[in-house]
């Protein structure tokens, strides 16, 4: 409690919460309240009742975010801008009780109790602590905070979740390998390397997916990523769905490639012939792991896992050794049925 210094107050002279014709119960009751959340602000509450009411709380994160965006958003790509909102608005849905507060009641207290809402360290954890940094510095000094290289952040425009559907409806018209492939590694949410491989100077220093590495498990198709082949250098099994089947087509010799594409860049060449609007290929996996989180309830853990981010704890992987393939296999699936929708959408 704050070291207030001491008052003595004659019967007359002493503040009264309300004056006597308007302390009704109920009044007094939130005037109670009020007082309260301002002695754990750090107030004096006698100065408060001295002046006759409390002072105004002041502009709420929640305003002060709205100020934001406002100033913030026409800085981000017309491509990328509804996305962006989008995800600041569904993050911030998470925590209510903070954006309420009045910025100058906000501590550090107040920012660890709503990072506490996601997994220390994961994408949201991090995303939200800037956010809140950057809308604090905006709404004290009216500056706006940008991402620097040594925030370490390599961003990849993703195409929004809602608009992949009609997207994809258009690949299939091309029918060449380098439409295919794009086809493959967004039902597959994998990296571009992992698909079609990576030469460097000529060289391949990631080979790309060939047909010996689709198996079958428990009368189930899997493609079976070796770990030399993973950025995480672990096996990586992916469920295939009924539609990637179908794009992968039928069984060739085991040392073929899935896809004889026209080369280091023919995925992107593709979704820029279609009017890719500057998204990239990786940012489709952000475009799978935005429509788990916002347009299922598939627990985040799961759907990380199947873009090969484990972000499980070392007591969860103790217990639960298993890479949840059956669990995951649903998920795919239900990606896979989203994606290939026409519900969704007005890609152009």
């Amino acid at each position: 409690m704050p070291n207030w210094p001491a008052r003595n107050f004659s019967k007359r002279d002493r503040p009264r919460i309300l004056i006597v014709r308007d302390n009704y119960i109920t009044e007094a009751r939130n005037k109670a309240h009020e007082l309260a959340r301002a002695a754990h602000e750090g107030k004096d509450p006698w100065e408060l009742l001295a002046g006759g009411r409390a002072e105004p709380a002041g502009k709420t994160f929640g305003e002060a975010m709205v100020e934001y965006l406002d100033a913030k958003s026409p800085t981000w790509a017309d491509s990328n801008r509804a996305r962006e909102l989008r995800r600041y608005n569904f993050l911030f849905s998470q925590i209510p009780d903070f954006t309420a507060l009045p910025i100058k009641s906000i501590d550090q207290g107040a920012k660890n109790k709503a990072l506490a809402t996601w997994e220390a360290g994961s994408k949201q954890y991090r995303d939200v602590g800037f956010y809140i940094e950057a809308i604090l510095r905006h709404a004290l000094t009216g500056k706006l905070r940008l991402r620097s290289s040594t925030d370490n952040v390599q961003h990849h425009e993703a195409m929004p979740w809602r608009d992949v559907p009609a997207f994809y409806k258009r690949l299939p018209d091309i029918g060449d390998d380098d439409a295919r492939a794009l086809r493959f590694t967004i039902l597959t949410s994998a990296r571009t390397d992992e698909v079609i491989g990576r030469k460097e100077r000529g060289t391949w220093v990631k080979h790309p997916a060939t047909w010996a590495e689709i198996e079958e498990i428990d009368g189930n198709p899997v493609w079976v990523i070796p770990k030399g082949r993973m950025k995480a250098k672990r096996d990586h099994r992916v469920p295939l769905s009924t539609e990637a089947m179908a794009v992968l087509g039928k069984r060739r010799a085991d040392n073929a490639p899935l896809f004889k594409v026209s080369g280091a860049n023919a995925m992107l060449n593709t979704l820029k012939a279609l009017d890719g609007n500057g998204f990239t290929v990786h940012g489709f996996r952000s475009s799978f792991e935005d429509w788990g989180a916002e347009a299922t309830t598939f627990p985040r853990d799961l759907v990380k896992l199947c873009t090969a981010h484990d972000k499980r704890t070392k007591t969860d992987k103790a217990y639960q050794r298993s890479d949840l393939l059956e669990k995951r296999r649903e998920i795919m699936e239900r990606w896979s049925n989203f994606v290939t929708s026409t519900r969704w959408g007005a890609y152009s």
